[in-house]
């Protein structure tokens, strides 16, 4: 935690403010790590690299999930925080696998907004910047999409595309009638051109929390009915179980979302997720083929292992 602290103050240039805010620690506390980053010598001209070999853990998964893997430092707190902590420490790994121009699609949640509240300023006005699904919702602002891919093009110099837009429609008419809207074709139809696409995974035993306040119900009826059909996970609203199989659904087909042939044509499709509520979404959406790389914290990654492990024991 004190280098990732350092490495947002010192090399990222965020002020304590942005800082506390991603981390939940108070700019009196952040301050104070900092100072004990210089006298440990952790800050010199850089920030030094973290002491834990997590390229190990990172083979480990690979090998037996076969999809790459970044490793973060994890931090044991509650599931918000953890995710926003993962999202910042995998924010260097992510500008750097970004393209210097052509289009970049992004979902929302709490570890996407902390890997965008992170990231150091790269101009890149040749990017395009746009949401990869539809989605507002008041009472959660991590779950707006246009704030945040408005918030991604400032710090790349770069244009965003809103879409205006609900996740979830009432019914397939209403979703036909959107799409047929020419400001929401704008975005939409730079679907099929996307170069790289950054997003979060969402898991079923999290509907009636915020991480699932965008499929616009609260009903219990919908998580029974999902974890009957073996869901684990959702990647951009598509449901998948723990063998990477894709388990289709009227409510997926209700989704103002990017298609799953869309998604598969992605060269560049990172995945962000980490905690012990989502060990089993990690493991089936490993094994879906849809990321070309899956970042999460090493609390969850030796979680997976565990997983795994008792997994080929029950065979």
């Amino acid at each position: 935690m004190l280098r990732l602290v350092a490495h947002l103050y010192y090399i990222r240039e965020l002020n304590l403010k942005e800082i506390s805010e991603i981390t939940s620690l108070s700019p009196a506390t952040i301050s104070r790590m900092n100072r004990l980053a210089r006298e440990r010598k952790v800050v010199t001209i850089s920030v030094a690299a973290a002491e834990s070999d997590f390229d190990d853990l990172a083979i480990r998964l690979s090998s037996q999930l076969g999809t790459s893997f970044v490793i973060t430092p994890g931090h044991r707190v509650d599931s918000v925080k953890q995710s926003r902590i993962c999202g910042a420490a995998a924010a260097p790994y992510i500008v750097e696998r970004l393209p210097s121009d052509g289009l970049v699609g992004v979902s929302a949640g709490h570890t996407i907004n902390g890997m965008l509240a992170s990231m150091r300023k790269t101009p890149r006005p040749r990017l395009g910047i746009l949401p990869l699904m539809g989605g507002w919702n008041a009472a959660y602002s991590h779950l707006d999409a246009n704030t945040l891919v408005r918030g991604m093009a400032e710090r790349f110099q770069a244009t965003s595309y809103p879409l205006h837009a609900p996740a979830l429609c009432d019914s397939l008419e209403s979703r036909t009638t959107i799409l047929t809207n020419d400001t929401v074709r704008e975005t939409t139809e730079r679907w099929d051109h996307l170069d790289a696409a950054v997003y979060g995974i969402g898991a079923p035993g999290m509907l009636q929390t915020s991480a699932y306040a965008w499929t616009g119900s609260n009903d219990a009826l919908i998580a029974e009915e999902f974890a009957e059909l073996g869901v684990v996970g959702n990647i951009l609203g598509h449901l998948y179980n723990v063998h990477g199989d894709i388990i289709q659904h009227e409510w997926t087909e209700r989704l103002i979302t990017v298609s799953l042939p869309q998604l598969k044509r992605i060269k560049t499709s990172i995945a962000l997720l980490c905690g012990e509520d989502k060990v089993s979404a990690l493991v089936g959406l490993a094994r879906t083929g849809l990321s070309s790389l899956i970042v999460t914290d090493d609390l969850t990654a030796l979680s997976v292992l565990d997983y795994l492990a008792k997994e080929a024991g029950e065979a």
